[in-house]
């Protein structure tokens, strides 16, 4: 489908002062995550075009409906050169329009028949929608604005209230039950002594008829941002977000059955093996025909074959999203892991490490190298679980094809399941 917006995401990041100067990527972030809001509003086609190279904060494709592009270069203007090129290869140039303050960039498509915005006038634009303005309310509340946004994910966007608190703030889908369900569940993790910080809540309430979560924030910095940095001891940072992924286990789980142990998709079944091969049959059944014969069954007995222990007689915590990206670090050292939610299951003590390894697939952590992956390929060795490596990627593969408006994801579940290199359709 041709975009209608095409935005120069840098040119529009750099017109307004809110301290994007000191966190490029968390400007660009922000944006970005305006830019969804407004599309889920209005319905609206949207391409974004970022300088220099994808980042782990805003990948490149489809991200929560926005088309994302970067320029793959450093070289100035790259972005703009990028912007240009699609919009000569639009069939109705005149039905787009390109959002930059850039002169030169909006001389050049409007020679190609397109239409140009201004920067300012297109973040008035996309602030102009209710959600937002119910948002900018609750925060107001708060003494803080939109410029205090630390991150989404698929539960919440996170706000930084100072230097101790965080501010979560649900989306509309997310319903009291829900957050009352993991305020019980971090009541329960928290109440145990563990090897790092995790979730606290310190306050319910609502604002304006809206429920908001107030928590304690956490030390350290993401980890994929951390790993990819220079005078990072990698090896070091990569074994000890495994011993942590390891660790989970010994959490206290708050639930005497397999399978999720919170949220309305919850699986009633006897076992883990029960629940482990109806999870990948329902998201099998929504992954569209490309995965038509992927045998759930076939992968989910070879995932218990290869488990030290698949069916323990009580269910242990399984976190099923413990990778790089919901851990936060402190040089080489893991501080924090966060998004304890839907996902989180009893289930087997190994299999969180294990699909942590998984999630170093260069779709999934964009700054781990192969290197990084040969270190994690060691530790499973050293750990009696190498064997079991192949058939949990498979397995965590098949239960992510459900997932939608990933399309990293979809790369990944497409080569694991499929055999398809990057790229290939």
């Amino acid at each position: 489908m041709q975009p209608l917006w095409i935005v120069d995401a840098s040119n529009v990041v750099g017109a307004r002062p809110d301290g994007w100067w000191r966190d490029r990527a968390a400007g660009i972030a922000r944006l970005v995550d305006e830019i969804v809001r407004w599309r889920e509003a209005t319905g609206e086609e949207v391409l974004v075009v970022i300088d220099g190279h994808p980042s782990h904060r805003v990948p490149e494709g489809s991200f929560y409906g926005v088309d994302v592009r970067y320029a793959h270069s450093s070289r100035r203007d790259a972005a703009d050169d990028e912007i240009v090129r699609t919009v000569a290869r639009l069939r109705a140039p005149a039905g787009a329009t390109v959002v930059t303050s850039d002169r030169r960039l909006r001389e050049q498509v409007a020679e190609l028949g397109a239409v140009a915005e201004g920067a300012r006038s297109f973040l008035a634009r996309i602030a102009d929608i209710e959600p937002r303005r119910r948002d900018r309310a609750v925060l107001a509340a708060f003494g803080i604005d939109e410029s205090a946004l630390l991150g989404r994910g698929g539960e919440a966007r996170v706000f930084a209230l100072d230097g101790e608190r965080v501010l979560r703030l649900p989306h509309a889908s997310v319903d009291a039950l829900a957050l009352e369900g993991r305020r019980r569940l971090l009541a329960a993790i928290g109440a145990a002594a563990w090897v790092v910080a995790v979730p606290e809540v310190l306050e319910h309430r609502e604002v304006d008829g809206r429920p908001v979560v107030v928590e304690r924030r956490l030390p350290g910095r993401n980890a994929l941002d951390v790993l990819g940095e220079r005078g990072t001891d990698r090896e070091a940072l990569v074994r000890d977000h495994l011993a942590v992924a390891g660790a989970i286990a010994d959490l206290p789980c708050p639930s005497d059955r397999f399978g999720e142990v919170l949220g309305d998709r919850r699986l009633a079944t006897a076992g883990f093996a029960d629940w482990a091969e109806a999870r990948l049959a329902a998201s099998l059944a929504v992954a569209g025909d490309a995965f038509a014969r992927v045998d759930p069954a076939a992968l989910t007995r070879d995932l218990l074959a290869a488990l030290p222990e698949p069916e323990s007689a009580r269910p242990r915590l399984v976190h099923l999203d413990a990778f790089l990206g919901n851990m936060l670090a402190v040089n080489d050292r893991i501080s924090a892991l966060l998004d304890f939610g839907p996902m989180t299951i009893g289930g087997p003590r190994d299999l969180d490490p294990l699909v942590a390894i998984a999630y170093l697939a260069p779709e999934i952590t964009p700054t781990a190298n192969d290197s990084d992956r040969r270190v994690a390929g060691a530790w499973a060795d050293e750990a009696g679980l190498a064997a079991a490596l192949g058939p949990v990627e498979r397995w965590i593969a098949a239960y992510w094809t459900g997932a939608p408006d990933d399309e990293r994801l979809r790369r990944w579940c497409e080569r694991v399941l499929l055999g398809r290199s990057p790229g290939s359709r």
